[in-house]
């Protein structure tokens, strides 16, 4: 099943999968401008690059978070989000 999006005047379609793999980006960056432990910090700069990479071009950028879009754009990992050609 397609969840339904109301966005500026039109329907947008996005997969349960887009979906669950923009949740994933938006929490992981929400949560790690919070993480104390290096270590931890890094993997998880790295895991959210990861799905950047794999999953970002495929998304709508107009759908992510305040929160989320100011990490990914510190990280250099905004400009991937919605750049499909």
């Amino acid at each position: 099943m397609l969840p339904l999006l109301w966005r500026t005047n039109t329907f947008m379609l996005e997969t349960q999968d887009q979906w669950y793999n923009r949740q994933a980006i938006e929490q992981l960056a929400q949560h790690i401008p919070f993480e104390r432990d290096t270590a931890s910090k890094a993997e998880q700069i790295e895991m959210l690059r990861g799905l950047v990479l794999r999953h970002g071009r495929d998304m709508n950028p107009d759908l992510f978070g305040f929160e989320a879009r100011n990490e990914l754009i510190r990280l250099g990992l905004w400009k991937r989000i919605g750049s499909v050609q």
